[in-house]
């Protein structure tokens, strides 16, 4: 049962979805990102949702076809570089594609995070290997906090939210025995530092 609830947690906040989590949130998070335009906000969220996770997991058969990977949980480090080194160049390629857009600031600047979080994880599984899933929650807390900042609007609720979810994948992650406790924690906190720096002093 508790593998079951565990494999059911990873799946559904995989890091791939956080980031169109995250629009769903900024679109109601009281700011003044609420009153955008309908059809603004579909666009927006149309171009993160197909950018962050539906070309990302595009390449999931090649990436098995060509034994880049072993299995989609990517598990080995190394497993890991090329799928992230690709994630990377388009979540580059949504901030640019937002940018032309004239987006909101501070909403390119989640998706440059997230972007500069992947390269750093990039970097790290080279020699180590840390938790994807924890960087991407760890991301969409910090996500939260910074927005509340920078915008000046009440998210405790979610921010409340984002850090149960934290502590139910990192359980999640823990109980599949897929990382140490070391790997969840460095992993949670590159997540929020990045994504905290990026939004508040870019």
């Amino acid at each position: 049962m508790n593998k079951l609830f565990s494999k059911i947690i990873s799946t559904v906040f995989h890091p791939l979805i956080l980031p169109s989590l995250g629009m769903i949130v900024f679109f109601n998070s009281g700011s003044y990102l609420d009153f955008l335009p309908f059809n603004a906000k579909k666009i927006i969220l149309l171009v993160v949702f197909v950018s962050t996770f539906v070309l990302p997991l595009t390449f999931v058969p090649f990436y098995l076809f060509q034994n880049i990977i072993k299995s989609i949980q990517m598990e080995s480090n190394r497993e890991r570089l090329i799928p992230l080194a690709v994630s990377s160049i388009l979540y580059f390629f949504s901030y640019y594609l937002l940018a032309r857009l004239g987006v909101p600031e501070i909403i390119n600047r989640f998706i440059l995070a997230g972007a500069i979080a992947i390269i750093i994880l990039f970097i790290l599984s080279i020699k180590w290997k840390i938790s994807a899933h924890m960087v991407g929650i760890g991301g969409f807390t910090g996500a939260l906090i910074a927005l509340s900042f920078e915008l000046q609007t009440n998210l405790q609720y979610y921010i409340i939210g984002a850090i149960l979810i934290s502590g139910a994948i990192a359980y999640s992650r823990l109980a599949l025995q897929i990382h140490t406790q070391k790997q969840i924690y460095i992993g949670w906190f590159t997540g929020l530092l990045t994504t905290v720096l990026t939004i508040l002093l870019f």
